[in-house]
């Protein structure tokens, strides 16, 4: 029976998971310690106290991308549908967009 590592590498690759001892940190949790800190970049895992990071340059970049894509969406959209106030609706694709991706988001150490 021999360790491979590659076994123990990809051991812990699931979202918001401590690549160190599997610790996942509950989605709500980490929305709510992400908005507060605006995007913290290193955090001390509460399992084996590794401390961990986040690639949020790259999370910004999806979001640029995403916030490009989408407001031209609802630039055209809201031209079409004159909803008044309610063309708020349109950027519901967004947010869901926003949370899909702090949702997989992948921690790595630091």
């Amino acid at each position: 029976m021999s360790n491979d590592i590659l076994d123990e590498a990809e051991k812990y690759t699931e979202p918001r998971t401590c690549p160190e001892c599997g610790y996942q940190l509950p989605f709500r949790k980490f929305v709510l310690r992400f908005i507060m800190s605006y995007g913290f970049l290193k955090w001390s895992c509460p399992g084996c106290r590794v401390v961990l990071k986040s690639d949020f340059v790259k999370i910004q970049f999806w979001w640029l991308v995403g916030l490009l894509v989408f407001g031209v969406l609802f630039g055209v959209l809201a031209y079409y549908f004159d909803l008044g106030w309610l063309n708020i609706i349109f950027l519901l694709p967004f947010y869901i967009f926003v949370m899909l991706t702090l949702y997989y988001m992948k921690f790595e150490k630091y």
